[in-house]
């Protein structure tokens, strides 16, 4: 067992030299034969080990027993070890998830609590061969693509790592018996209550018997291509965020038409990746939320990622966004300078600097966002239209409408920022006072020479 766990820790390279590494030790045969091998080379390869248990306080007296082995086992072998009693099933109930995600869930804030407690850099869990095995059937029965095909990752993150996941589960009592190690029993494991139990005792040994039994090399062979799969995915998802996408203000923005040309498997992809840059994880995303956001065609559609997360076609890109992150509006100054209409030859006049009749002004100017009815007169037209529709013409996307600020007077708006004017407020041949208005400071032409 230990020579296959070096090929692993080898060929993956999952340990180095002087590494602090955190072991998650259950007491039961899996952990135990892991902690006892790397305490083996823990001397060689300068290793700082340390042992975290939780007991889940869901078997009485028996995670009781349990925990005291591990305490027992971790003083005789000067292992520091770390032990945490957390009533899981309550934490379960009050979470609404199932026993098993919940005690994932805390043996992991545990073993991350420990690791920057003893400034460790590596966390080591104890699955093996036959975990793989199993999780690919869970994963299957799912509907899972490759990633969830290729099953369980010898490194997760650079931190967690599995230095036994070549090794099967007869080799690693194989190895317990041999080196006297009397693991601790759990019972739960024998009952079928969870869909994992009911492959391990039910489903595999009626496929090895009944179809073929050698089921656990050719699912090893169908594991070892869709990990290499992934590993493919991982570097081209990566390759098509790049070419494909930009972050807007925490919102992650895909090019509409490059998007469509893309192969359908590559906008799955793209999207998946794009999702975990801005959540985090794939978690409550199922494969039909991401063929919907795929097929997201009319300016305005959208989409619910998960309860927190959406995507809106927005013309020509799909945003991905948090509708609960309130974007503010900036702060924005008005600079104005009134100016004889001899003046207005000193200015630079574009979309970000106008000029307008000041004699039209009525009241004072002001600035603010739109509202609800908004209308305004175009330059260069005479009837009116309003914002809503001028910013739907102009392509604007809608999470940027109401961040773009209006000049108004008392009766009018007079300007929409770096866009348009109100054509009541243009200068014409009878013109006297000249107004100047720009969200940047006024520099003259000269000045800018």
């Amino acid at each position: 067992m230990i020579e296959t766990m070096l090929n692993t820790i080898k060929e993956n390279g999952l340990i180095a030299y002087g590494d602090r590494i955190i072991i998650g030790l259950s007491g039961g045969p899996d952990s135990l034969a892991m902690t006892h091998a790397l305490l083996t080379i823990r001397e060689s390869f300068g290793l700082s080990l340390y042992a975290v248990h939780v007991n889940h306080l869901f078997r009485g007296e028996h995670a009781d027993a349990d925990e005291a082995f591990v305490l027992s086992f971790c003083n005789t072998q000067n292992l520091p070890c770390f032990s945490f009693r957390v009533d899981v099933q309550a934490k379960a109930r009050a979470l609404g998830i199932s026993f098993e995600e919940a005690g994932r869930s805390v043996r992991y804030e545990k073993f991350e609590h420990i690791m920057e407690q003893v400034a460790a850099n590596k966390i080591a869990v104890a699955q093996n061969k036959n975990d793989v095995l199993e999780t690919f059937f869970i994963n299957l029965f799912r509907g899972s693509g490759v990633d969830g095909l290729a099953s369980i990752e010898y490194m997760r993150d650079g931190l967690y790592i599995r230095p036994i996941l070549d090794v099967n589960r007869k080799d690693i009592e194989l190895y317990c018996n041999q080196n006297n190690l009397s693991p601790r029993h759990d019972h739960t494991n024998d009952e079928n209550d969870y869909v994992r139990n009911k492959i391990r005792n039910e489903f595999l040994p009626y496929v090895r018997e009944t179809f073929n039994p050698a089921i656990d090399e050719t699912i090893g062979k169908t594991i070892h291509i869709m990990k290499s799969e992934k590993d493919f995915w991982r570097v081209h998802r990566q390759r098509l965020f790049d070419t494909n996408c930009k972050w807007v203000d925490g919102d992650i923005h895909i090019d509409q038409k490059i998007f469509d040309r893309l192969l359908e498997s590559e906008k799955y992809q793209l999207i998946r990746h794009c999702i975990v840059q801005l959540k985090g994880n794939l978690t409550d995303v199922s494969f039909d939320t991401i063929f919907r956001i795929t097929k997201l065609q009319r300016t305005g559609a959208l989409c619910k990622i998960d309860e927190e997360y959406s995507v809106i076609k927005q013309y020509d890109v799909l945003v991905l966004y948090k509708p609960t992150r309130k974007k503010p509006v900036e702060a924005c100054a008005l600079y104005t300078k009134r100016i004889a209409r001899q003046e207005i030859v000193k200015y630079k006049l574009d979309n970000t600097c106008v000029a307008i009749d000041f004699d039209k002004v009525v009241g004072d100017l002001c600035v603010r966002i739109r509202k609800d009815g908004d209308y305004f007169v175009p330059l260069g037209m005479k009837g009116h239209k309003k914002i809503k529709d001028y910013f739907i013409d102009e392509k604007v996307p809608k999470n940027d409408r109401d961040r773009i600020h209006l000049v108004c007077d008392d009766e009018k708006i007079i300007w929409i920022q770096n866009m348009r004017l109100d054509n009541r407020c243009k200068i014409t041949e009878t013109t006297k006072n000249i107004i100047i208005l720009s969200f940047q400071e006024l520099v003259e032409r000269d000045e800018l020479c």
